[in-house]
C-alpha cells in the first residue's frame, strides 16, 4: 500500500471506529457520584475520549476532587513515553506514591503471598520482599497480585484511579485493564480513563468497548467551550470579533484556544511555519514528539518545512529519507497523530498549526538552511507559484540572485494583505540579495506599505522616501505619496499629509480618472479626519465610476456617504450608503482587506443616520480583518470606532474590551499620537463607568503645559512604558506589547521608579494620571492639534490614517 493511501486509510479507519462504537449515554461527574452511591458493578470504567488538548486532564482533576471531597481513596498515573517502557507503566505512577503510605499487612491471608510479586513491580515495595524475575510464567500472578493490591485498597473506602493520556499504555498495562475487566476485584473501584480516540494501536478501545458490552463502562466526553467560558480564557484586550474567531478556529478546544489567545492570532496553515511559538507553547507542543525515533523527527521537521498539503515525495527528497525508512518514519506521525490524510489523493497535513511551528522551531539553523534549499532545488524547476518558492528562497537564496530576488518580491506583493509582517520580511530579502532589482520605487513602495500596516510607521516612512530623479513612475509615485500621506495623519502631522496630497496632485496623470478618483479618496478621507484640505467645508460632486473596479467604486461611494453627512446633506448620504453597502459586502475578505477604510467610512455613515446595527456589523467585520491579518497599525483605530460605538449604546462591557484592545495595539505602533487617543477613550470609557457629578467645563484648570514635573525626567521608551503600568499592565503584556524582553521592561521600571522617586506601580500610575487630566483640562490658551479643534462631545476613531469624528449617532449631527 502507497505512503498517502495508507494515511487516507488511518484516517477512514478511525470514522469507521468512531462510528460504530457502542453507544453509551454521556455522565458529569454529579451524576456519576450519584450513580455510584447505589447498587453498582464492583468494578466502573469511565472513559473520557478527546482530542489533544481538549480538556480530558482537566475532567480527571475535577473528578479527583470530587472524589476526595466524598471521602474517597484517590490515585493518578499518567502514560508519558518513559514510562511506555516499565511494565504496567500506568499503574505504577497511580499507585507507587499511594503505596508508600499503605500498610502491606493489609494484604493477609492468601493475598500475603501476592506481596513478592508487586515487589517486582512497585518501587514502593522493594522493601517488603526482594523482587522476582519477570518471566512468561510470572504475568498471571502479577495480574492476580495487582487484582488483590486493589481489593485490599478499596476494603475500607472507595477508590477511583486515574488514567491519563492511556492510548500510551504499555502492554502489560493494557493485560491488566484486559484482567480486570474479565475478573472485576470486590469493592467499590472506578477506572477513569482518558485518551485520545486517534491514536493508540486499538486494543484500548477494544476493551472500552468490551465493557460498555458488559455494563461497566460509562462516558464523560469533552465539551466545546461555550462563548463564554472562551471570553474567560482570554485576555481582554482582544476584541470580541477576534475572540470568536479564535474560538471557532480552536473548534472549542480549550489548549488551542488558550495557544491562540497566547500569540494573538492562529498561525495560517499554508503560512510561514517561523510563526514564533512562546516557550510555554512550544514546550506542550514538543510533549507530542518525545515517542519519534530520530528518523520520525527528520520526517517531521522536514514536513514543517514543506508547504500544505505536501506529499510523499517532496517529504522524502527534503529528508533524504528513502524506501522502507521514510514510510517506517510516516508511520510514526501517522501513530502519534502528528499529520493526516486530506481529500487530496497526495495530500498530507499537521493536525495543526502550531504543531508544525513547534517542528520547524525545534531543528537547527544550519539542518533548516540545507532543508529549504533542497526545497528550492524541488520546487523551481516545476515552475511553483511565487509564495511556496519565496519561503525557501528566504533562507537558501545567496547575494546576486536576481531571479530569488524577482520571485521574493512578487510572494511579498501577494501576501501584503494576508500576512505584512511576512513580506515586510520577503521585501527586506529581495533588497539584500540584489540591489538592482530590489531597491526599485516598487520595492520600496511595497516595503514601506508593509511596515505601515505592521505599525512600524516612521520605518514605512524612510522606506518611501522619494527615489532619484528620473527613476520614478507616475502610478507608484502616487501610491506613495498616498501611503505617505496616510502615515503622517497616524503620526499627528495633518500638514505634511496634505502636503503629501497636493505632491501627487502635480504629477503627470493626476487627471486620469482612476488617478483622480483614488486622489479624491485621499482629499475626502483628509478632510473628514482633520477639518482641512478642498473637501473640508463643501460638497464634492461624483466624479465618473465606471471605470473603477467594484471595490474602488465602494470605497469613493462610503467616502462621499460620510462627506455628505458632514456638509448637512442626509438625503444624498443616505443614496451614496444605499450604493456602497451592496459594493462592499460581497467582497471576499482578501479583497476587503484592501479597502477596510470603505467598510469605516461606510459604518461611520450608518450610525450619523441612526442604523447602529448595520454599523456595529460593519465596523466587526473590519476589525475581525485587521486583528487575524496581524494589520497592528490599523487595529487600534477600528478598535476606538467600535468602543465608541458601544459606549454610545450603553454596552459598557463591550467598550471596555475594545478600549483596551485600542490600547495595546496603540502601544505597539510608534506613534504617541495614536497611543494618546487611545488612551484618552480608555479614560473617558473609564468615567462613564464610574456614576456621580462630572466636573463642568468651565472649572478653572491647570494648563495642559504643566505636565507632572517627574515625567519630564522620562526617556521616550520609559514613558511608554509608565503609561502602561498606569493602564494595568503586566510586565509580561507591555513586554510583548512593545517588543521587548520581560528583562528590559524590568530595567526600564527600575529607572522609573528612581526617577519618579516612587516604590510601587500604583504610584507610577497615580502620577500619570495626575500628568494626563492637566493635558486634558480646558485651558483657553492651550495649543491644540487640528486634528482637535472641534466642539465637545464630538469623538475620534479611525482607520488606516483615517479620524471619523462626529457627536452622536443621531443623523442631524454636523460633523
Amino acid at each position: 500500500m502507497s505512503d498517502d493511501v495508507r494515511a487516507l486509510a488511518f484516517d477512514a479507519t478511525d470514522q469507521k471506529n468512531d462510528n460504530t462504537e457502542e453507544k453509551v449515554d454521556p455522565v458529569t461527574a454529579e451524576s456519576l457520584f450519584e450513580a455510584l452511591d447505589g447498587p453498582s458493578p464492583r468494578l466502573t470504567v469511565v472513559e473520557i475520549p478527546g482530542e489533544r488538548w481538549s480538556g480530558k486532564t482537566s475532567l480527571l482533576s475535577q473528578l479527583t476532587r470530587d472524589a476526595a471531597a466524598r471521602g474517597w481513596r484517590t490515585a493518578a498515573g499518567h502514560a508519558t513515553t518513559t514510562l511506555s517502557a516499565v511494565p504496567y507503566g500506568i499503574f505504577v505512577d497511580a499507585l507507587d506514591d499511594l503505596l508508600v503510605r499503605f500498610d502491606t499487612d493489609a494484604l493477609a491471608g492468601p493475598a500475603r503471598h501476592h506481596i513478592d510479586r508487586l515487589a517486582g513491580i512497585f518501587p514502593a515495595l522493594t522493601a517488603a520482599a526482594p523482587p522476582l524475575p519477570d518471566t512468561p510464567s510470572d504475568r498471571y500472578h502479577a495480574l492476580r497480585a495487582v487484582h488483590a493490591l486493589l481489593e485490599a485498597l478499596a476494603a475500607e473506602r472507595p477508590l477511583l484511579i486515574t488514567l491519563d493520556d492511556a492510548h500510551r499504555a504499555d502492554d502489560a498495562s493494557l493485560d491488566l485493564l484486559s484482567h480486570l475487566l474479565g475478573h472485576p476485584p470486590a469493592g467499590r473501584i472506578v477506572l477513569a480513563v482518558a485518551h485520545r480516540p486517534r491514536q493508540g494501536d486499538g486494543m484500548l478501545r477494544s476493551l472500552l468497548a468490551e465493557a460498555a458490552a458488559h455494563g461497566r463502562l460509562r462516558r464523560t466526553p469533552t465539551e466545546p467551550l461555550s462563548e463564554e467560558q472562551a471570553l474567560s480564557l482570554l485576555p481582554d484586550d482582544l476584541s470580541r470579533v477576534h475572540c470568536e474567531t479564535l474560538l471557532a478556529a480552536a473548534g472549542g478546544n480549550p489548549g488551542l484556544l488558550r495557544a491562540f489567545a497566547a500569540l494573538r492570532a492562529v498561525p495560517d496553515h499554508c503560512g510561514s511555519a517561523a510563526f514564533p511559538l512562546p516557550i510555554e507553547v512550544l514546550t506542550d507542543c514538543l510533549r507530542d514528539f518525545r515517542g519519534l525515533t530520530p528518523a520520525g523527527w527528520l520526517a517531521a521537521r522536514s514536513a514543517a518545512v514543506l508547504g500544505e498539503p505536501f506529499d510523499v515525495a517532496a517529504l522524502g527528497r527534503v529528508s533524504q529519507l528513502e524506501g522502507a525508512a521514510l514510510r517506517a518514519a510516516l508511520d510514526e506521525l501517522l501513530h502519534e497523530d502528528l499529520v493526516h490524510g486530506t481529500a487530496l489523493a497526495r495530500g498530507l497535513r499537521f493536525r495543526n498549526p502550531l504543531l508544525r511551528a513547534a517542528a520547524y522551531q525545534s531543528a537547527g539553523s544550519g539542518w533548516l538552511q540545507g532543508a529549504h534549499e533542497r526545497a528550492t532545488a524541488l520546487l523551481a524547476p516545476r515552475d511553483s507559484a511565487s509564495v511556496p518558492l519565496a519561503r525557501h528562497l528566504e533562507h537558501s537564496a545567496v547575494e546576486g540572485d536576481a531571479a530569488g530576488a524577482g520571485v521574493l518580491l512578487t510572494a511579498a506583493a501577494e501576501r501584503l494583505w494576508q500576512d505584512p509582517v511576512q513580506a515586510a520580511a520577503w521585501t527586506r530579502t529581495a533588497m539584500d540579495l540584489d540591489t538592482d532589482s530590489g531597491r526599485t520605487p516598487r520595492a520600496r513602495l511595497l516595503l514601506g506599505r508593509a511596515l505601515a500596516l505592521t505599525g512600524r510607521l516612521r520605518e514605512g516612512l524612510a522606506a518611501l522616501t522619494t527615489s532619484a530623479p528620473g527613476t520614478s513612475v507616475p502610478d507608484t509615485s502616487a501610491a506613495a505619496h498616498r501611503c505617505r500621506a496616510r502615515i503622517w495623519r497616524l503620526l499627528g502631522d495633518n500638514r505634511a499629509a496634505l502636503a503629501e496630497l497636493e505632491a501627487a496632485s502635480r504629477l503627470p496623470g493626476a487627471r486620469e480618472a482612476r488617478a483622480h478618483a483614488r486622489l479624491l479618496g485621499e482629499r475626502l478621507a483628509h478632510a473628514l479626519e482633520t477639518g482641512e484640505g478642498p473637501a473640508a467645508d463643501r460638497a464634492v460632486a461624483e466624479p465618473p465610476l465606471g471605470e473603477l473596479p467594484a471595490a474602488e467604486r465602494g470605497r469613493l461611494l462610503a467616502l462621499l456617504a460620510a462627506t455628505s453627512v458632514r456638509t448637512g446633506a442626509i438625503d444624498r448620504a443616505r443614496e451614496y450608503a444605499d450604493r456602497a453597502a451592496p459594493l462592499l459586502d460581497t467582497l471576499p475578505d482578501g479583497v476587503a482587506v484592501r479597502h477596510l477604510d470603505g467598510l469605516y467610512w461606510l459604518a461611520a455613515t450608518e450610525s450619523a443616520l441612526g442604523r447602529a446595527e448595520a454599523a456595529a456589523l460593519h465596523f466587526g467585520r473590519s476589525l475581525r480583518i485587521a486583528e487575524a491579518r496581524r494589520l497592528t497599525g490599523v487595529v487600534p483605530q477600528l478598535a476606538m470606532a467600535m468602543a465608541r460605538l458601544q459606549l454610545e449604546a450603553g454596552d459598557l462591557a463591550g467598550a471596555v474590551r475594545h478600549a483596551a484592545c485600542a490600547e495595546t495595539n496603540a502601544a505597539a505602533v510608534d506613534s504617541p499620537y495614536l497611543l494618546g487617543l487611545a488612551l484618552e477613550l480608555k479614560s473617558e470609557v473609564a468615567s462613564a463607568a464610574v456614576p456621580g457629578p462630572r466636573t463642568p467645563a468651565s472649572t478653572p484648570a491647570p494648563s495642559p503645559t504643566q505636565a507632572e514635573p517627574g515625567l519630564a525626567a522620562l526617556s521616550k521608551r520609559e514613558l511608554e512604558i509608565a503609561v502602561l503600568v498606569s493602564g494595568g499592565r503586566t510586565n509580561q503584556q507591555i513586554a510583548r506589547a512593545l517588543e521587548l524582553s520581560h528583562k528590559t521592561v524590568e530595567t526600564h521600571l527600575g529607572r522609573i521608579f528612581r526617577k519618579l522617586d516612587v516604590s510601587s506601580r500604583a504610584e507610577v500610575a497615580a502620577v500619570v494620571g495626575r500628568s494626563e487630566r492637566r493635558r486634558q483640562a480646558p485651558h483657553p490658551t492651550a495649543a491644540r492639534p487640528a486634528a482637535h479643534q472641534e466642539k465637545p462631545r464630538h469623538y475620534k476613531a479611525s482607520v488606516p490614517g483615517l479620524t471619523y469624528e462626529h457627536r452622536s449617532l443621531q443623523p442631524q449631527v454636523a460633523w
